[in-house]
């Protein structure tokens, strides 16, 4: 989802801290949508830990940005 121009994401994981992580060049796998290419990119955001939930909320740049 798209607000602002920025992804948020909602992702299960495995494990059950509450934390905020801030992030400039976490690097995540994203999917060329034309190609259906996988790779990875720098990701700069916003990162909340809840129990067995991540929630990211920021923008995924090319490297040379």
């Amino acid at each position: 989802m798209i607000i602002f121009g920025r992804h948020l994401t909602i992702e299960p994981i495995n494990g059950c801290g509450v934390f905020l992580e801030l992030s400039t060049s976490r690097p995540v796998w994203v999917v060329d949508i034309n190609t259906e290419e996988m790779f990875s990119m720098p990701f700069k955001g916003t990162m909340l830990y809840l129990p067995f939930l991540l929630i990211t909320y920021g923008r995924v740049y090319d490297g040379e940005d």
